[in-house]
């Protein structure tokens, strides 16, 4: 499989290609996945399975959205502590997974959007449709809490450095046990968890560069090779070794979109 990964702002980053034999796992970020030209296997954590075009998958849940070789997948990962990435959690934490009604009218519309404008252009409008089924406002305001959403930022920002909850807390003037629960309340998903997931973003973004898979996860601030293995086979259901196979067959250059 080949696949392209273009980085479009603060905390939102699309996937693009042909993606089979990824095993169920989970990640911190809200995920969105798209047929584009045919339809997505989706297999969740009860080893439910579904057939679709559209699937929103909710922050800490576990889940394999797979295509057909043959089908381009789109997957659109958004933070969980952006408002977007909060209101459609909140669509499809009671699910987990929500396989979207009439998902092949958007499916195709957000196909022709990136022919004609683009992965930035894709994003937008898909992310605003489907936010527009929620009652979530807009600026995130009464939906993250300020210095949840500061502290995420942070982590963000310092990885690949030495982060813990306590040193992030301070910064952010909360305790550890608060901003703790905090996280896992308001995106479903430890602050530990979070760590990783920013940690595998870092190494994929120098995975994209043609780093190889040691570099990458030694600059992305992971213990050794081991680490970086399990967290990625637990956050992207694949090891580093294919991503950075996949990222290299891809037949367009990999991020940021323009």
């Amino acid at each position: 499989m080949g696949v392209r990964v273009w980085e479009l702002g603060q905390a939102r980053l699309m996937v693009a290609g042909a993606f089979g034999n990824l095993a169920v796992h989970h990640h911190a970020a809200v995920q969105v996945g798209v047929g584009l030209a045919g339809p997505l296997s989706v297999t969740a954590d009860d080893d439910a399975h579904h057939t679709c075009r559209l699937v929103v998958v909710a922050s800490g849940k576990r889940h394999a959205v797979q295509s057909d070789s043959r089908s381009e997948a789109l997957s659109i990962y958004l933070g969980p502590h952006t408002w977007q990435g909060i209101a459609l959690r909140t669509l499809s934490r009671t699910r987990g997974v929500w396989i979207v009604g009439n998902g092949e009218r958007l499916a195709d519309a957000t196909a022709a959007a990136l022919a004609v404008g683009g992965p930035r252009a894709a994003a937008d409008f898909l992310v605003g449709e489907l936010c527009g089924m929620s009652s979530a406002d807009p600026d995130g305001r009464g939906w993250v809490h300020p210095q949840l959403r500061q502290a995420i930022d942070l982590v963000s920002s310092s990885a690949p450095s030495r982060i813990d909850l306590a040193s992030v807390a301070g910064a952010v003037a909360l305790s550890p046990d608060y901003l703790g629960r905090l996280c896992k309340q308001q995106t479903g998903v430890s602050f530990s968890a979070t760590t990783r997931w920013v940690r595998l973003l870092t190494a994929l973004r120098y995975l994209a560069d043609g780093m190889p898979v040691t570099d990458a996860a030694h600059l992305a601030g992971f213990t050794d090779g081991s680490h970086a293995n399990r967290v990625c086979w637990e956050m992207a259901g694949a090891a580093p070794s294919d991503l950075a196979r996949a990222l290299k067959d891809s037949p367009l250059p990999s991020h940021p979109a323009p």
